[in-house]
């Protein structure tokens, strides 16, 4: 089962639109319209904290991801996978990025508040996980 089914209606609308309007786009154009949104979502806020909006978009960047098709020969793909929900891809792009280092200079190249979004979404994670601790 996706992501993309267990979010609420008005998310599931954002990603439809978000994927209608990106499938025909390269991967660098959706890269910069999802960071983007996350952009919109922050100065449009109203709560001092973040990290709920954070952790909405990095669902709605996979929910996306989902319908796109993730490729992670593409540097801006690989990059939005690092930061999914899904541990399958997740771990594929970390893998990546181990392995080759000039993958984070590249992004980092063309998006330089890269490392401060991965820090977000970190964050984010780690004061409201998504998943309940192993152990418990």
């Amino acid at each position: 089962m996706s992501l993309y089914e267990h979010l609420p209606a008005d998310i599931r609308e954002t990603v439809d639109d978000l994927v209608v309007e990106l499938r025909s786009q390269p991967w660098r154009t959706r890269f910069f319209a999802l960071i983007g949104l996350l952009g919109e979502k922050l100065e449009a806020r109203s709560d001092p904290e973040p990290w709920h909006l954070i952790q909405q978009w990095t669902g709605i960047v996979t929910a996306t991801l989902e319908h796109l098709r993730p490729d992670s020969s593409e540097i801006e793909c690989l990059g939005l996978m690092s930061i999914s929900f899904n541990d399958q891809w997740r771990a594929q792009a970390l893998g990546q990025i181990e392995r080759d280092p000039t993958v984070l200079d590249r992004l980092v190249a063309i998006c330089p508040d890269w490392d401060d979004i991965v820090e977000s979404v970190l964050e984010a994670n780690q004061r409201y996980p998504i998943k309940p601790a192993r152990g418990r």
